[in-house]
């Protein structure tokens, strides 16, 4: 199996003990043999940036290089690494990079929906959830029309409202996720199946398998879409053999057929 979406300590929101040399043995041990690096990154060239991402720009991230030059060829071995970045999105055609420092990347994901970022990607105000589902209906639209990107991680995904996500995500009709997904479908977009958001809060069917997200994803393979797996661990807990089996088991049900590497399928 791979898994496209993980963050090192370059991420301030990741361990700081989660170096590539940590990052990959876990992956290793979890026998995941693609990876890629995607450490959280707004570009110095856009303005707008919020204080957190402020530090994260293009020098910082690809300083991720300079790590994996100090490895040996053991440590190196056994796994296909990519080196690419999650930047963001935060509405009306803002995206934190450019498609210039784009090109310095092997890959770009864009996350439609971190709304726990409140009055920076959502408005403080939002809780109503026929207004969220409408906005990240919305927002998920617009990330696709954004050419140099490649993913967008966890599609879909309810974050800042907890207690909610089967509130939210229930409201949307299966003619809702099939306009997005051909739509991500039509713009070469390759969809998350996000390790996380399965373990996250939500009714379940009878596999144990997340309802909602079940729905969604098995409607978006009836698309056409592509999709690449991400575990977006920020520490090595959250790259566990059998955390990646709950993904396997889950992509099997929805009728997913993944590539071994979605960057070169």
């Amino acid at each position: 199996m791979h898994n496209l979406h993980c963050h090192t300590h370059l991420s301030s929101c990741a361990k700081k003990e989660s170096t590539l040399q940590v990052m990959i043995g876990a992956l290793k041990k979890a026998d995941i043999k693609v990876a890629g690096i995607a450490d959280h990154i707004w570009d110095s060239k856009v303005p707008g940036s919020s204080g957190w991402y402020a530090p994260q720009n293009v020098d910082h991230v690809r300083s991720i290089h300079q790590e994996y030059s100090a490895l040996s060829d053991d440590e190196r071995a056994g796994i296909k690494l990519y080196f690419g970045c999650e930047t963001e999105y935060i509405g009306q055609g803002r995206v934190g990079m450019t498609p210039e420092s784009a090109e310095l990347f092997d890959f770009v994901l864009v996350p439609p929906h971190h709304f726990h970022m409140r009055d920076f990607v959502r408005p403080s105000g939002l809780e109503d959830a026929a207004a969220v589902r409408k906005l990240m209906f919305e927002r998920f639209m617009e990330c696709c029309n954004i050419d140099f990107v490649f993913g967008l991680a966890h599609p879909f995904t309810v974050l800042g409202y907890d207690g909610r996500v089967d509130e939210i995500l229930s409201g949307y009709r299966d003619d809702d996720y099939r306009e997005a997904f051909a739509f991500a479908k039509s713009k070469d977009k390759s969809i998350e199946i996000n390790v996380s958001s399965l373990h996250k809060e939500g009714r379940k069917d009878s596999d144990g398998l997340h309802a909602e997200y079940r729905r969604m994803m098995t409607i978006a393979r009836e698309c056409g879409c592509k999709f690449h797996i991400g575990s977006d661990a920020h520490e090595i807990t959250r790259l566990t053999a059998e955390r990646f089996a709950l993904t396997e088991k889950f992509t099997d049900a929805c009728g997913i057929v993944l590539p071994e590497d979605p960057l070169n399928p």
